[in-house]
């Protein structure tokens, strides 16, 4: 009985919280309490990956697209940073068992989006401004730009014209197929704006001089360090290298060991799908699409590999490696974050938290990692303008493209609209204004930064863990009707 009721724990567990990588569920089960101090370190290394990741390998591809594109900050933190790390949120979206389950999870995410990662792109600036006034008295040139109202005043507008359609899609409880196309094509609008509208800001451009070739970051063995400093490179090489097997650089530079990582990435990228999806190597011969990817993935690293030379000029295929690591990078943000995810999700099942608090609290906070992590990167690598403009544009994407097809598709698949219970329509109705006080705390944050310095990180922080206390007395009011009705 004991056993049956632990494997039954357990299922229950993984159904909640999968994972490819560790078997959360039985780790914690068989250490129980023990376990915890140990997850604790594991999400610590999964955070330092998600930093490194964001700040290293998914923000030089950006500025190089966005520089060979001539595109402006606007442009690039809307397209290339707002879509890189909304695609992944969205498909957790069209996975979600109900379309009232896919608006909670993108509503509780654009609110953490706007409070959380706008919080810390906030205090990133800060903190910037502060280096840029010490370097000043120093005779130092570091300058913390100021951020173009155009940067956030029009993706502002543009969120308050979703959140109000939203609310009126809600009200009417019914969402019908031509409703739910209005959603994607508000975002298409969206993004004719932006190349529309004037912006005085000057577009991306490619460096002139860049001097000697570098090494790779985090494979170079530091110069002076103690035996402290040895043992982290040394513990962190292996994650370095591996990730640049699968995140070819887009730094400009070209010498032997970016021809190699790059050559490798295309095999690397396959073995990493094969991996993320459990597919296993079999799937390589399962099929003829399937060998076909296979051999194209080989010829593609052999391609690579040949048309090369060790540089320092970059060769005629860098554009190709450089778009495969915009592609890679999301798709590894997007498996820590998972597995991130997954870890917190389990342990919050193994304390007895309740399914509505982790879709309204641990699986946005999932999704909203990257935004996070991508934000404050962006921010340290003189890149606000993108930055600002991807803390509305992301939440906008994941609103009317993650949840308008979302759900489109499910009008499609029954044939007929989707009715809005009346149980889940409070609690949507709540968070629609949640998000809308949360937006215009971030553009008053924006526009008065320098006076209110670091009272509007605390801010934006505040109101989301109002919300949070919120979503937790939500939760015990429903435990509390039904002990009463029991």
């Amino acid at each position: 009985m004991e056993m049956s009721r632990a494997a039954a724990w357990r299922m229950d567990c993984r159904a909640v919280a999968p994972s490819e990588l560790i078997d959360y569920c039985a780790m914690v089960q068989n250490w129980g309490y023990v376990s915890l101090p140990f997850v604790f370190i594991w999400v610590v290394v999964l955070m330092w990956l998600l930093n490194t990741t964001a700040e290293v390998y998914f923000v030089p591809p950006l500025v190089y697209w966005s520089s060979l594109l001539s595109l402006r900050p606007g442009i690039a933190g809307a397209t290339f940073v707002a879509i890189g790390n909304g695609a992944p949120d969205s498909v957790m979206m069209f996975l979600a068992p109900s379309v009232q389950d896919a608006l909670d999870m993108v509503l509780c995410g654009i609110m953490c989006i706007l409070c959380v990662a706008g919080g810390c792109v906030l205090l990133a600036r800060l903190r910037l401004r502060v280096r840029s006034d010490r370097a000043q008295l120093n005779g130092k040139d570091e300058v913390c730009e100021p951020l173009d109202r155009s940067a956030y005043l029009n993706n502002a507008v543009w969120l308050a014209l979703a959140l109000s359609y939203m609310l009126w899609l809600l009200s009417m409880r019914r969402v019908t197929l031509g409703r739910a196309l209005v959603m994607p094509f508000m975002y298409l609008c969206y993004l004719a704006s932006l190349f529309l509208l004037p912006d005085g800001r000057a577009p991306f451009a490619a460096p002139t001089d860049l001097g000697p070739v570098p090494s790779l970051p985090g494979l170079a063995q530091p110069a002076k360090g103690d035996l402290g400093q040895l043992l982290l490179w040394a513990l962190a090489w292996p994650t370095y290298a591996l990730r640049w097997m699968l995140i070819p650089p887009s730094d400009y530079y070209w010498d032997r060991s970016r021809r190699i990582f790059s050559s490798l990435s295309p095999m690397a990228v396959l073995l990493f799908c094969l991996w993320s999806y459990d597919l296993g190597l079999s799937w390589c011969v399962r099929s003829p699409l399937a060998v076909a990817v296979s051999l194209a993935a080989v010829a593609a690293s052999a391609g690579i590999f040949l048309s090369s030379d060790d540089g320092p000029k970059v060769p005629a295929v860098y554009p190709a490696t450089t778009l495969l690591a915009k592609a890679s990078s999301v798709l590894f943000l997007l498996a820590v974050a998972k597995e991130l995810t997954s870890c917190c999700k389990t342990v919050a099942f193994f304390l007895g938290v309740s399914r509505f608090v982790l879709e309204s609290t641990v699986v946005p906070w999932g999704n909203s990692l990257g935004d996070i992590v991508t934000g404050i990167a962006m921010v340290r690598q003189a890149q606000s303008q993108a930055a600002a403009t991807a803390l509305f544009a992301g939440p906008l994407f994941n609103l009317l493209v993650g949840a308008g097809v979302s759900m489109l598709l499910v009008t499609m698949q029954r044939g007929g609209p989707v009715i809005i219970a009346d149980e889940s329509y409070p609690s949507l109705m709540m968070q629609v204004g949640c998000i809308a006080v949360a937006a215009s705390a971030l553009v008053l944050s924006f526009a008065f930064e320098k006076q209110g310095g670091a009272i509007w990180p605390v801010a934006m922080w505040s109101i989301y863990l109002v919300f949070i206390i919120g979503v937790v007395m939500a939760e015990v009011d429903l435990r509390l009707a039904g002990h009463t009705l029991g």
